[in-house]
């Protein structure tokens, strides 16, 4: 098989529509309505939000730090401070019946006039 091209999200969705229909599987746009530790999001057309237990989040998406070499170098820690925002509009991954999520990247949008 080819090397799908893309980033994690879009890839996902060329696999599932590559290997046909899973109805336990589905994904919905989402924004962030209140930041960790007590994150909260809503799945557009839903009138509630889901509790942080609700939820998974990828790491890239949190504060985090890796460890890293430049050119062969000492060893580096980096931190990574942009975590999700109240307001961010994300993709999510709804599963087991629409009763677990896993929020996989932030989306962008670029108008121009």
């Amino acid at each position: 098989m080819a090397r799908l091209e893309g980033s994690g999200a879009s890839r996902l969705v060329k696999l599932m529509q590559m290997h046909g229909k899973n109805d336990s599987i589905s994904i919905s746009l989402a924004t962030i309505t209140a930041t960790p530790p007590n994150i909260k999001l809503r799945i557009d057309g839903d009138k509630f939000d889901l509790e942080a237990d609700d939820f998974e989040v990828a790491e890239h998406l949190t504060k985090h730090s890796r460890q890293i070499k430049i050119n062969g170098g000492a060893l580096q820690t980096l931190e990574f401070q942009d975590g999700l925002k109240v307001g961010d509009r994300v993709i999510v991954l709804c599963y087991n019946n629409d009763q677990r999520y896993f929020v996989m990247d932030r989306i962008v949008s670029y108008y121009y006039e």
